[in-house]
């Protein structure tokens, strides 16, 4: 197809610039020891300056839920993460504590609209065949950014520079933002070329998706659906990142590795999470019903974080393997509350516009979980910890059967 290059350069820019974007932010994660130790503070202080930075993301995405529309994101876009990467560097010129907190709560700010306002991109200029292949590569560059910004932290850390990371991100975040603004110029262009020839008012690729498990034709169903799926996105998030970013602590304290060794390791995880979004993803493509899909990876992640609770210090290779397969399952179910839901229901809902706000939730709960986490950590030890994360999960599996029930009762109605 002679337009294909054009989506594809499309979700290249998206892909890209949402990768360094979590990529900057997972280096602050990443070296929560280091930093924690740099400037003399205990765990839930060092972890302060990413509540304050998904405080201000978060609520900056709750805002943009309601004005997505009236906005030009090409231009929003750019200037703001353009901003962003100047302000990432800054983190590196930090010389106390206060200075991240005002530095990362700023970058909060700046980056707030890129998962929402990718989405609201890639919904509007591709066409639906090339949907799930955008949404899954965004899904699986949340991850794998991982992968980069805990590599880098560990090696720089190991030469005492944990500083030197956040000038590479800064430099690749505004470069992304100018990329981006050219692949959406040229899909723009295309646009209006198909609109004059008449090529996309009728045709299949554009055409609005059927077996839905629930439609949104009422006011009263949208804000459900709204208020709903923003909890979901909370609850997920929360446990993921709960487990996740202690990931090194754990190996630190529970197996006496070094930091940087444990940072090193800690990489693992997200090249092993990646593929979480891709059989999800998978799944709701060959599976219509995506509540039921939910139901069943929340009950595995159910079983793997009972198993949490008692093996989590018996073998450091059995720890890592149970702590990378749940956080599998759970990035599977994050990418259908994140973004496989606000595609397949865009004809009701403004895709951009939803995504944002469950990625606003998100960020609520990595603001926070962290934090809490943390503290529970330091006040009543690891298994503590765990024993909460299952708690959520169960209580959320739970909550997701009840709906699945009765979505089920109200199709049969219908017949």
């Amino acid at each position: 197809m002679k337009n294909k290059k054009y989506y594809n350069f499309l979700i290249f820019a998206c892909v890209l610039i949402w990768f360094i974007c979590i990529g900057s932010k997972n280096i602050y994660t990443a070296e929560y020891i280091e930093i924690g130790n740099l400037f003399g503070v205990d765990k839930p202080r060092a972890s302060l300056a990413m509540t304050f930075n998904f405080i201000f993301y978060s609520a900056v995405q709750i805002l943009l839920f309601f004005i997505m529309g009236k906005i030009n994101i090409k231009w929003y876009m750019f200037i703001s993460i353009f901003l962003s990467g100047l302000v990432t560097v800054f983190v590196a010129l930090a010389t106390d504590l206060w200075q991240l907190w005002w530095i990362l709560a700023i970058n909060g700010i700046l980056q707030a609209g890129v998962w929402g306002m990718c989405t609201a991109i890639l919904d509007k200029y591709l066409p639906i065949y090339m949907k799930a292949k955008a949404n899954m590569l965004m899904n699986v560059a949340m991850p794998a950014s991982g992968i980069i910004s805990y590599g880098s932290a560990s090696l720089f850390v190991s030469f005492k520079r944990f500083d030197s990371p956040f000038t590479f991100f800064g430099i690749l975040l505004s470069i992304s933002a100018v990329l981006f603004f050219i692949a959406v110029s040229k899909c723009a262009k295309l646009k209006k070329q198909q609109v004059v020839n008449q090529n996309t008012s009728n045709t299949v690729d554009f055409m609005p998706i059927k077996n839905l498990p629930f439609t949104l034709k009422t006011k009263k169903k949208k804000t459900l659906f709204v208020v709903i799926s923003f909890a979901l996105s909370i609850l997920v998030h929360f446990v993921y990142y709960g487990v996740l970013n202690w990931l090194p602590s754990l190996l630190t304290e529970n197996f006496a590795m070094k930091e940087s060794i444990a940072q090193a390791i800690s990489a693992i995880a997200p090249i092993a999470v990646a593929i979480g979004p891709v059989l999800a993803i998978r799944h709701c493509e060959t599976h219509p019903d995506f509540v039921f899909v939910g139901f069943i990876y929340l009950s595995l992640a159910c079983i793997l974080s009972l198993l949490l609770i008692f093996l989590f210090k018996t073998n450091v290779i059995l720890t890592l393997v149970l702590v990378c397969v749940f956080l599998v399952i759970i990035q599977g179910t994050i990418s259908m509350v994140f973004s496989v839901i606000s595609y397949k229901l865009s004809q009701y809902v403004n895709a951009g516009a939803h995504a944002g706000l469950m990625n606003a939730a998100g960020g609520i709960s990595a603001g926070l979980a962290p934090t809490i986490l943390g503290a529970i950590i330091d006040s009543n030890g690891w298994q503590v910890s765990y024993i909460t994360i299952f708690a959520i999960i169960f209580i959320t599996t739970l909550f997701v059967f009840a709906l699945l029930i009765s979505l089920n009762k109200n199709r049969q109605k219908l017949r």
